[in-house]
């Protein structure tokens, strides 16, 4: 099913629903949150002004698909204790000139938000999921410049998906070294605030959850933007896909992170304590099943 047909169909609470938080104008969203960012205010009105019939999806709630090849592939065992819809799409515009439909999904503004975006995208196009014939209608970004979020959202209909992001992501990195070097970085940048912040906080089960899944993301990433890269798979493993998967598969494993129970353990008094085991948390090392090459190329 097309994008704009697909997310049209998603109820908010002002239809009885728990789809999403939004679901409506665009117009009318941004008379209603008056918290929202002051970048994505700045780039959500602009593009109000040149389409009128844009649409918005906010914190678009999806489960985590235990069935995708890579998902259990990058062995991230924690990812799979979370219940019900837990993962949240953050912000997705919408909408169709004549035949064609298109979507953007926005990430606000972090050091490492453009890989959150990316690892997003993947989740939200898997095999398995509700929105992989859409793959070719959807770009993903995360800025902090309104004027750029505002230009990729009118770039859509003029640029195939697949080259606009590839733009997008060379404002962040020029190869896969770069974004693996990022990756890593952002996994310890998440680890340093997780062990900073949860012991102050009486109820931490969403913090605790929301660690999960960005860890989960920047593992996705590693793994899948490895995998799709067919210059890595003829120049470095001289189009071996088995030997192109196993590295993915490393490359996934180094991202560092807490497990659930190091979080729940952290208190102010255990900080400390904490942060030393942490950094001897072993991989894991359940085995995955074999995916075909066709599965390899998601």
């Amino acid at each position: 099913m097309p994008i704009f047909a697909t997310l049209s169909q998603k109820l908010d609470s002002r239809k009885n629903g728990d789809d999403c938080n939004f679901n409506g104008y665009l117009e009318d969203y941004l008379n209603l949150d008056a918290e929202l960012d002051p970048v994505l205010r700045e780039a959500f009105t602009e593009i109000q002004k040149d389409d009128p019939d844009t649409r918005i999806c906010v914190g678009l709630r999806s489960e985590i698909n235990s069935n995708a090849i890579s998902n259990q592939i990058i062995r991230y065992k924690d990812i799979f204790k979370l219940e019900g819809k837990a993962m949240t799409f953050p912000y997705i515009l919408y909408t169709k000139k004549n035949e064609d439909e298109r979507a953007l999904l926005v990430v606000p503004y972090t050091d490492y938000g453009f890989m959150i975006a990316k690892g997003l995208y993947y989740c939200m196009t898997e095999p398995g999921s509700e929105y992989i014939d859409s793959k070719n209608e959807i770009v993903a970004i995360c800025s902090n410049d309104p004027a750029t979020i505002a230009k990729t959202y009118r770039d859509m209909f003029s640029l195939r998906a697949g080259a606009l992001q590839r733009s997008l992501d060379n404002v962040h990195f020029r190869n896969y070294d770069e974004l693996k070097e990022a990756a890593l970085k952002a996994a310890e940048a998440l680890k340093a605030e997780a062990i900073r912040t949860l012991g102050s906080m009486s109820e931490k089960t969403e913090q605790i959850r929301q660690y999960v899944i960005q860890w989960f993301l920047l593992k996705k990433v590693l793994y899948v933007q490895y995998m799709v890269n067919k210059n890595i798979l003829n120049s470095v493993h001289e189009g071996n896909v088995k030997r192109q998967r196993n590295q993915a598969k490393l490359n996934a494993d180094e991202v560092a992170f807490l497990s659930f129970s190091e979080m729940w353990r952290i208190t102010p008094q255990t900080q400390e304590t904490v942060e030393e085991e942490a950094e001897e948390v072993p991989a894991e090392t359940t085995e995955a099943p074999e995916e075909t090459e066709a599965e390899a190329a998601e």
